[in-house]
């Protein structure tokens, strides 16, 4: 009999650091495992495994589940996913990292369930956040927000260089009360997890307080169509592929533009930043050509980001809002950022 394989869930909502934690703890991996990655983008246009895939390590298998949120949407997909992995590539360990607004407590369900319980086990999970978010309403009174935190065994505040002193003093004392404990509270830069946090084992008297969060919203995802078929066509200078999005409570709108297409980083920066404190989108990220080289760009909180990328395919752009927008107005504006 084939031993189980680990798999840890690595949660956090919108813009925390999901994807930068997980590329670091696949730079520290054992060189002689091979380890697995199944990624779950709320929006239509990939980026997060994009960035992911784009590692190039030779042992590391990356699938994006689609279909919308794997917690409730794409549960078919992920279970389907997540099938073909273990059949395909029965790697040594399995990272998933869900969207930022997807509730962790279904996918841990399945996770466990008796359909993979000869095959894999539950490792620690992991739940990272921004401490500069902790204490507003807004997060206070998300019932996934507080259940990724609840249903972690590890919780990581990162960014904390960005944040202020009571801020942080804020996040220690709300973690240090949290029941059960935590099996570690730290805190970290640059989404640096510790590879040791991944093997601390799970208590699995943790439950969820909000376990029907989702089922509040009118619906998962619509109009969703599988982003194969969005990436059989191909954009056009002048002429990017447009796809919106809704649900879960929010509304997205993703683009991507040709390759041959620049953009100018300053320009952009300043405009989605005008955005956010007009209370028009609260996330922003994507995978820029500026010159002769690409950029993974993130923008959060209204601070953006951004690092070198080696992907070279196009260029995309991922806008995420908590009301409809006129999107081709938007796009519009972001076409004059291209030089």
């Amino acid at each position: 009999m084939l031993e189980r394989i680990p798999v840890n869930l690595i949660t956090g909502y919108l813009g925390v650091g999901k994807t930068t934690a997980i590329v670091n703890l696949l730079r520290e991996k054992p060189e002689d495992e091979k380890w697995a990655v199944l990624v779950n983008d709320f929006g239509e246009v990939s980026i997060d495994h994009l960035t992911l895939a784009s590692e190039g390590d030779k042992e590391l298998q990356v699938m994006e589940v689609e279909g919308g949120c794997i917690c409730c949407s794409a549960a078919q997909n992920m279970h389907f996913s997540l099938q073909m992995m273990l059949t395909r590539l029965r790697p040594n360990r399995i990272l998933i990292e869900p969207t930022g607004m997807g509730h962790p407590a279904s996918i841990l369900d399945l996770l466990r369930s008796r359909a993979f319980s000869n095959d894999i086990y539950v490792d620690t999970t992991i739940c990272i956040l921004n401490p500069a978010q902790l204490s507003r309403e807004r997060y206070q009174t998300d019932g996934t927000y507080l259940d990724q935190i609840s249903l972690a065994d590890v919780l990581v505040a990162n960014k904390t260089d960005l944040c202020t002193e009571e801020e942080l003093e804020f996040f220690w004392e709300y973690a240090e009360e949290l029941y059960p404990p935590k099996l570690v509270i730290d805190r970290i830069e640059q989404g640096r997890l510790k590879p040791e946090w991944l093997s601390l084992g799970i208590d699995e008297n943790r439950l969820p307080q909000f376990p029907n969060e989702h089922l509040q919203h009118e619906s998962p995802v619509e109009n969703h169509t599988t982003q194969s078929v969005l990436f059989q066509q191909v954009p056009r200078v002048g002429k990017p592929l447009m796809k919106p999005n809704k649900g879960l409570g929010s509304y997205s709108c993703g683009w991507i533009f040709s390759h041959k297409e620049v953009f100018d980083l300053n320009k952009l920066n300043m405009l989605i930043v005008r955005w956010y404190f007009d209370s028009k989108i609260h996330r922003a990220k994507g995978i820029l050509r500026t010159g002769e080289d690409w950029y993974l760009y993130n923008c959060v909180e209204g601070m953006p980001t951004s690092h070198y990328l080696a992907y070279r395919r196009d260029s995309r752009l991922e806008l995420i809002s908590s009301e409809p927008l006129d999107w081709k107005a938007l796009q519009l504006q972001i076409q004059e950022c291209i030089v």
